[in-house]
């Protein structure tokens, strides 16, 4: 994985932060209006700094990512997960085509986002 730049690495700080700002400004018209789809976009934004967030700031590595241990127990488990999620993801697709949903399309968006998350857990594990 190439080394980021100390310009690169001010960029994803300064993402960081407006994520974070944006999270807080949409919880705040979220609890003023009750609209539950603004929930998931503070859901959405707190995903987004976490990606952006919580790296090793000398090759943003995830933390932990370089204590790989093999567990072959939590691989089997995670692997599984993925499996199950996957298949949801597929299922929910199909059943997309025939009836339109938005909240179905939101469902599958962060299911798409655990079945990646998964995968790397499986991977570290292995």
């Amino acid at each position: 994985m190439a080394q980021l730049g100390k310009a690169q690495m001010a960029q994803l700080k300064a993402l960081g932060a407006e994520f974070k700002r944006l999270q807080k400004r949409l919880q705040t018209v979220h609890k003023k209006t009750g609209y539950e789809d603004l929930a998931h976009g503070v859901l959405a934004l707190e995903i987004a700094e976490h990606t952006v967030g919580g790296r090793n700031p000398r090759t943003y590595r995830a933390w932990g990512r370089d204590s790989h241990k093999p567990n072959p127990k939590a691989h089997r488990l995670a692997k599984q997960w993925y499996r199950i999620v996957k298949g949801l993801r597929v299922q929910g697709g199909k059943f997309l085509k025939t009836h339109p949903s938005e909240d179905l399309e939101t469902a599958l968006k962060a299911l798409e986002i655990v079945e990646g998350s998964l995968e790397e857990v499986a991977e570290h594990y292995e």
